[in-house]
């Protein structure tokens, strides 16, 4: 019966399920975790909310993402998809444990170790070319396999450490999780895109109660799987490239699927990046918490959490746009411009800022005057941080 379903109605009926799901059992969440109180509590130093808020959102998505692609993928159309569920299961138990119960970071690795193992080593998921970016083109297995599993982590945890304000980690999962699914269904990858729309749904009925004020936090729970699933996403596009469909008038050729999906990336990529440099030019561990990332700056900058939210949503956008632009360029041109187009918009948002804490703490400035912590970490009722 699934089988003759139009394409584009199952696509809905995926995103439609998923959201219903969702929609249905955060508030179930929210209710059991007050009662048993599973909070996320203020450390009152790096993170940014004032009160207890529970922390298992992640369950939620997980359950309307997992029950609608289980419906509504079918195997011919998905060979070994079900590795991807195995996957996507391990990260759903490490991720609730580490909210519950606070794992080491080395239990956490080794578990995304495995989970992306299983992915791209059993279901073959990886990218077995580079199409000319950085000089390189095709990737020997073994090269492949390891580059595929260190992006796969990679990616994931970056997912991870964006989740630190109110509804920016399920906004951006969103923008990700359409614009994949519409390039997967476009590529005639029926599979891939259910897989998609089916995490676009569970990602949104959480957002329903994840946006400023938030009512509840995804936790590791969600960010995890998110960022897991986006990153094969992001692979299979580049995969499944098809020049006879409708699509390849928008993405001209398996290079441009490449950069398009790096910019779909790139702001959980280059914060994450970025941030990492930093600490290690200051003499820190990359891991160490600190209050660097961009949706920080943001805040201090006076921004509500809505408004750091949208302003990321729109350079995201905006980058996209520019790999559709540059994507018959050399791939290292190409790269070279969203690079570019992204140090550019740090750079004004980081001198912008900077003035702003000049004047805030000049003296005489009543701001300055009136508060007993500087806007370096600014208060807000609500927000998270995995970090």
């Amino acid at each position: 019966m699934i089988q003759q379903i139009p394409s584009h109605l199952l696509y809905l009926l995926c995103f439609v399920s998923a959201l219903f799901i969702s929609l249905l059992s955060i508030p179930q969440i929210i209710l059991v975790a007050t009662k048993k109180r599973l909070y996320d509590t203020p450390d009152h130093k790096r993170k940014i909310h004032l009160r207890v808020i529970p922390n298992l959102g992640g369950i939620g998505i997980f359950f309307g993402f997992i029950t609608t692609a289980s419906l509504f993928i079918q195997p011919e159309a998905f060979k070994k998809w079900n590795y991807i569920i195995a996957a996507s299961l391990l990260l759903f138990l490490v991720g609730i444990a580490d909210d519950l119960v606070s794992l080491s970071p080395s239990k956490k690795f080794f578990t995304q170790f495995i989970a992306a193992f299983i992915v791209v080593c059993i279901a073959d998921i990886r990218l077995d070319s580079l199409h000319g970016l950085l000089g390189v083109y095709s990737l020997p297995y073994w090269w492949s396999a390891a580059f595929s599993i260190v992006g796969v982590i990679f990616i994931t945890n970056a997912f991870n450490l964006i989740d630190g304000i109110d509804g920016l980690a399920g906004s951006i999962a969103a923008l990700g999780t359409f614009s994949l699914g519409c390039i997967l269904a476009g590529f005639e990858h029926p599979g891939a895109a259910c897989l998609a729309f089916s995490l676009l749904g569970g990602v949104a009925g959480f957002l329903r109660y994840n946006v400023s004020p938030a009512k509840i936090f995804m936790g590791d729970t969600g960010s995890l799987l998110i960022g897991f699933i986006i990153s094969l996403l992001c692979i299979m596009s580049v995969n499944s490239f098809n020049e006879q469909t409708e699509i390849a008038s928008v993405i001209h050729t398996p290079v441009g699927a490449l950069i398009v999906g790096l910019s779909i990336l790139f702001v959980p990529v280059f914060d994450t990046f970025r941030v990492f440099i930093t600490r290690i030019m200051k003499g820190s561990s990359p891991f160490k918490a600190d209050r660097t990332h961009l949706h920080h700056y943001l805040l201090d900058m006076g921004f509500t959490h809505g408004r750091a939210v949208t302003v990321l949503m729109i350079a995201s956008v905006f980058i996209i746009t520019v790999s559709l632009v540059t994507q018959d360029f050399n791939p290292n041109i190409a790269l070279l411009c969203i690079l570019s187009v992204s140090m550019g918009l740090f750079g004004v948002l980081y001198f912008m800022r900077k003035k702003r804490l000049v004047n805030t703490n000049r003296p005489g400035n009543n701001q300055a005057n009136n508060t007993k912590e500087l806007p370096s970490k600014p208060v807000s009722v609500n927000g998270t941080d995995n970090e």
